[in-house]
């Protein structure tokens, strides 16, 4: 995914801070998610900072991406994540990199990445470069035997401009490819004649093996009054397994008082179906799947969050998202609602 950071460019770097949260996800698809996260930057000179987290994600589901009649079962699993990076300024000219590590019981990933971002202009303009490299291993539960490679690379570039002292824009462009082991190995489809008719047979999920994505965002910030921001994105994708998709989002902070601040956003979602994609398979075929986010779908997510500044060294931070997926064409989930609901602190010394 592409990241949106259109303050970056004038936000400024307390020397340290500390941050813990605790994130919970759950919904009507059975599925809840448990997040504690940890993470600390320090400034260990006027141009480098580091940084340092974890995160683990506690999963408890019963969805149909992992439940079939070959698979009848709810998982229980951990993943754990750690992560490091670093980043440093050469006058105008900005590097960065780190390095992820994330580990659960049937899913091994390393990812490397670093980017170059140059400011121009009286530091109105910044161009930015980024590459990223993930090397994963997918397993299977209770089958050592079963071990797949998947390589996910990516390349963005971003224009971040300063159009006036209200107004910031950024245009990022993404390239994407992923070579390997792209099905679930939970997931089988059935092989019968009519969506209502008993399966003949389930056969194990078959995605290609390569992908190519695309992606490009158009955003912006702009002040409103003394106390307020509008921030507003549309981002474009599509990629050679025939998916196009559209999103917009929309984000209000004001600040309520000096020490409140409240953010509303919301977020809209659609898409195409992968073109290999059916809602039923009368014949075994080539590529065959069951996953509900290659089938044609829309979602709409509403969010309200709050940071509350106890001191100038002490934050805390309240959200909840709210939100709805609709599957037209998949048959085993009309729909999908749910809630992601989180609070952390901050502190900076």
């Amino acid at each position: 995914m592409i990241a949106i950071a259109l303050c970056a460019v004038a936000t400024a770097r307390a020397d340290t801070s500390f941050t813990s949260k605790v994130q919970v996800y759950a919904d009507s698809d059975h599925t809840t998610v448990i997040s504690p996260l940890v993470q600390g930057t320090a400034d260990v000179s006027p141009t480098t900072s580091v940084n340092l987290g974890y995160v683990a994600d506690v999963v408890s589901s019963a969805s149909v991406d992992v439940v079939t009649q070959a698979s009848p079962t709810r998982i229980h699993d951990t993943r754990q994540q750690a992560s490091g990076g670093f980043s440093h300024a050469f006058g105008s000219l900005s590097w960065h990199a780190s390095y992820v590590y994330s580990h659960e019981n049937d899913y091994l990933s390393n990812n490397i990445a670093t980017g170059l971002d140059q400011q121009l202009f009286d530091k109105n303009t910044t161009l930015s470069i980024g590459y990223a490299l993930s090397l994963d291993d997918v397993g299977r539960a209770h089958d050592d035997n079963f071990s797949r490679a998947l390589t996910v690379q990516s390349f963005s570039a971003a224009w971040t401009q300063i159009i006036s002292p209200r107004l910031i824009t950024q245009l990022t462009y993404e390239l994407g490819n992923a070579s390997g082991f792209q099905s679930s190995p939970y997931r089988f489809v059935p092989v019968r004649a009519s969506v209502d008719a008993v399966p003949d047979f389930w056969v194990m999920e078959t995605d290609p093996d390569e992908r190519w994505r695309n992606a490009v965002v158009l955003a912006a910030n702009h002040a409103v009054g003394e106390t307020s921001s509008i921030q507003g994105d549309y981002r474009f994708y599509h990629d050679d397994w025939g998916i196009t998709s559209h999103t917009i989002g929309a984000r209000y902070f004001v600040h309520v008082t000096p020490a409140l601040e409240l953010r509303l956003r919301e977020r809209f979602y659609t898409q195409g179906a992968a073109t290999f994609y059916q809602d039923n398979y009368s014949s075994v075929q080539k590529y065959m799947t069951y996953d509900r986010e290659l089938s044609p779908l829309w979602s709409e997510t509403f969010g309200l969050a709050a940071y509350y500044a106890f001191t100038s060294r002490f934050e805390g931070e309240l959200k909840a998202d709210l939100f709805y997926y609709s599957y037209a064409d998949f048959p085993p989930l009309a729909s999908r609602t749910g809630t992601n609901v989180g609070a952390g602190i901050t502190v900076t010394y």
